[in-house]
């Protein structure tokens, strides 16, 4: 039997045996409002709610706490009834850091997390799901060096407020522009909660500021919003745009070529595995990796049509 078993290459259905369960798990996700940042939000979403779906049968339950991220006070009262209710896992986007760093020390210390899109180093979760934020900065400087031709400035827009990997993004964006001789980066900051109108006179501002200006880098899925600028404002002059993440607005503008490049994080599939990670460790108390790294993708007009998340 035992040679039989070798031969066969046989493995034992895990998921057939936790059908003989009759305890359901659940699930707590916690995350901005979904159409929060340009809808950026709906793309995870969208992965976790594919991933329940792959689940179906097993007995696994989800409850969203979805928070306002511009506001502290909408996260401490979505977290504190997180708290307060029972749950067997946790999938998490800390997106603003000093505000989660926090609640990570309320956790109760048996109830197992994952985290996506952010990433908080000092806690202790079971897994990350994402990006090498500072590389895909590395990447878009690479991208934007390419495409200028002799010396130039190019504005960087920070996003606010502001997380390690919003951060590492703009980092990893100076550092390569650093060994660029010929090439002047000015670092925006830019609230995300602001009026478009408010928002606008920053753009206005970059343009007026910069003579030479030739391109801009925006470290999130704001892209569209420069890209309706320059599309509107006679005085703003076409320059090279790369920016973050194929949401439907974004897409519009990178197939009239006012966008040049999109970066992807792979949002969708960060919340599938998300999901998967959190099943994998909690219900089959399977070994999970401690990082999953998303590939970084570059996004033109040419493939965004054939292009999966």
């Amino acid at each position: 039997m035992r040679r039989i078993i070798e031969e066969l290459d046989y493995k034992p259905n895990i998921f057939a045996k936790h059908l003989k369960l009759s305890r359901t798990f659940h699930f707590g996700v916690l995350m901005p409002i979904p159409s929060q940042d340009s809808m950026y939000w709906t793309l995870p979403l969208n992965g976790i709610n594919k991933a329940l779906r792959s689940l179906a049968g097993q007995r696994i339950e989800i409850k969203y706490f979805f928070y306002d991220k511009y506001s502290p006070e909408s996260i401490h009262q979505i977290t504190r009834e997180l708290l307060q209710t029972k749950l067997d896992g946790l999938l998490i986007a800390p997106v603003v850091s000093r505000i989660f760093e926090k609640f990570i020390t309320e956790i109760p210390k048996d109830l197992p997390y994952v985290f996506f899109d952010s990433f908080l180093p000092r806690a202790d979760y079971v897994s990350y799901i994402g990006q090498d934020s500072f590389q895909s900065g590395v990447l878009s400087a690479k991208l934007m060096k390419m495409i200028i031709q002799g010396k130039a400035t190019v504005a960087a827009l920070k996003v606010l407020p502001e997380d390690y990997h919003i951060e590492d993004r703009v980092n990893g964006f100076l550092s390569f522009c650093k060994k660029c001789s010929g090439i002047e980066v000015r670092v925006y900051d830019i609230d995300g909660n602001n009026p478009s109108h408010v928002q606008k006179k920053v753009f206005s501002s970059v343009f007026k500021e910069n003579s030479d200006l030739k391109g801009i880098f925006v470290s999130n899925a704001s892209t569209h919003l420069v890209a309706e600028f320059i599309k509107n404002n006679p005085l703003a002059k076409k320059v090279y745009l790369i920016g973050y993440d194929p949401i439907e607005k974004n897409k519009k503008y990178l197939k009239e070529g006012i966008i040049d490049f999109l970066i992807s994080q792979q949002s969708e599939k960060q919340g599938y595995e998300g999901l998967m990670a959190l099943y994998r460790r909690v219900v089959l108390n399977l070994p999970v990796e401690k990082k999953i790294m998303m590939q970084i993708d570059i996004i033109t007009k040419e493939n965004i049509d054939y292009y999966q998340s």
